[in-house]
């Protein structure tokens, strides 16, 4: 499974991803395995030659001194790069911008030391009037630190966010002008697609870099060497949509079925190299496109929810090399939404969140996941997570070796209905609080413990509850040493 991963999910799609780096004139499978194998060998310099496919920040008017406004320049740069098919290249400097900016198929994009990208401060509002349907304004408790331009969101009772495009055109007291209207609608997410009662928070965050649906297709993006600032602070809604980077999913046909729209192509294929991620809203970094995601080198530090998060049906991923920290209080370092299958998560550190790894609550478990020689420190909740699958889906191939767990709160390892696992060669490290269970696999099946330590046992009860699970074979564990 491994050895596919690493080859095929970003290769199936030549010609979507990069520039023509051997110099044959053309886009093709060489370049887009040569790549691969570049950021697969753990060099931090690109690949690319930016001497000649590279158009730079600062020559679009960006100043990038952490006081101006660099929105409308970098946007133009973005259109620009896309369009002539060359790397963007954000030069030394801060750059401040007030709505998310667009990511394309193809696109590159590249930093360096001293190279930040930071939103501007963020304000928290709620409703003081209804948002019904077909409003294209909405009134707010309060005002400052909103201006015109601003990209803002709306968010339900639930946390979700259900207004992702909004962005102000008008202020007149505390009535505020966006542009697309409030609707029922889903179909390309144009603005708020639900009404709202008033209380309704409102917030102007946004994910920094963003795929934006069926207006641009989006396969094949690498970003590299950039430090990123969300808007993150405790007064703001957690928004999933608003993760510091943000690759959407839209299928044929919208969401309701009844929209009328066709989109041409789910997002694909994005590779995130040697970035830092610091104080995001909700995740770090938030694909909910079709697969083909390479999380290498990164810092994620301070995450309101996930570190990585993966949508529904996400289909191949490497997580490796990468340091995260979250706020402890909710999400997982990485994330699984229903149906992902073959991740490959390898090497990272993970500290401070609810869970190390875990899958969505009330959905399908993960398949051919492997989890190996990572570190865990202080996390709240079951370090490994796969309680929510249900029992006409079973989870399989799940594979959890060689971690290193310290300071351990809670189980190591909690999974259900799942068909052959293999748990082995874990180490805890410190044990903070009693679990009940060390390990505890229920309606399950072919489930393989082996090699694992816990120094010392305080478990209340057996190390290991296997209730109703079939063909379980225990070896060579120490609880008690």
């Amino acid at each position: 499974m491994v050895l596919s991963m690493l080859m095929s999910p970003m290769a199936v799609h030549a010609g979507s991803i990069f520039v023509d780096v051997n110099g044959d004139g053309e886009v093709n499978i060489a370049d887009v395995n040569a790549v691969i194998d570049y950021i697969l060998s753990g060099q931090s310099e690109s690949p690319i030659d930016l001497e000649k496919n590279y158009l730079s920040a600062k020559e679009f008017g960006a100043v990038g001194d952490g006081e101006t406004d660099d929105t409308e320049a970098l946007e133009t740069l973005f259109e620009a790069a896309f369009m002539l098919k060359k790397a963007v290249y954000f030069d030394p400097g801060t750059y401040l911008i007030r709505r998310s900016l667009p990511l394309r198929s193809g696109m590159e994009i590249y930093g360096g030391e001293e190279t930040y990208l930071r939103k501007q401060v963020a304000m928290v509002a709620s409703l003081t009037e209804p948002a019904v349907k077909g409003q294209t304004y909405v009134v707010l408790n309060t005002v400052s630190g909103l201006k015109v331009g601003d990209q803002f969101v709306i968010v339900d009772n639930a946390g979700a966010n259900q207004c992702t495009n909004g962005i102000v055109t008008a202020i007149d007291g505390y009535r505020v002008s966006f542009t697309n209207v409030i609707s029922d609608q889903q179909s390309d997410f144009p603005g708020c697609i639900k009404d709202y009662d008033a209380g309704a928070k409102v917030s102007n965050s946004f994910a920094l870099l963003r795929s934006w649906s069926s207006r641009f297709e989006c396969d094949g993006v690498y970003i590299h060497d950039l430090t990123l600032y969300g808007s993150r602070r405790n007064s703001e809604p957690r928004v999933w949509s608003n993760s510091c980077i943000h690759m959407d999913s839209y299928y044929p046909g919208g969401y309701t079925g009844n929209t009328g729209i066709e989109y041409r192509n789910v997002q694909r294929d994005m590779v995130v190299s040697n970035v830092v991620i610091i104080n995001s809203p909700c995740d770090g970094i938030s694909d909910q496109g079709e697969g083909g995601l390479i999380v290498r080198d990164c810092v994620i530090e301070n995450s309101a929810m996930h570190g990585v998060h993966l949508g529904t049906k996400y289909s191949n991923a490497i997580i490796a090399n990468n340091t995260m920290t979250g706020n402890g209080t909710a999400g997982a370092g990485v994330f699984f939404c229903q149906e992902v299958n073959n991740v490959f998560v390898d090497n990272n550190t993970i500290t401070s969140f609810n869970h190390g790894c875990s899958d969505q609550e009330f959905g399908t478990a993960a398949r051919d996941v492997t989890v190996r020689n990572n570190v865990f420190s202080n996390i709240n909740s079951t370090v490994f997570d796969f309680m929510m699958a249900t029992s006409n889906f079973h989870g399989s191939g799940l594979q959890i070796s060689n971690n290193q767990i310290v300071n351990l709160k809670s189980t190591l390892f909690g999974g259900k209905y799942l068909d052959n696992v293999i748990i082995s060669d874990n180490v805890v490290k410190n044990v903070l609080q009693q679990p009940q269970h060390v390990i505890s696999v229920t309606q399950s099946r072919n489930v393989v413990i082996s090699g694992n330590t816990l120094v010392p046992l305080v478990s209340t009860g057996d190390a290991v509850d296997s209730t109703e699970t079939v063909n379980l074979i225990q070896d060579a564990n120490s609880w008690n040493n």
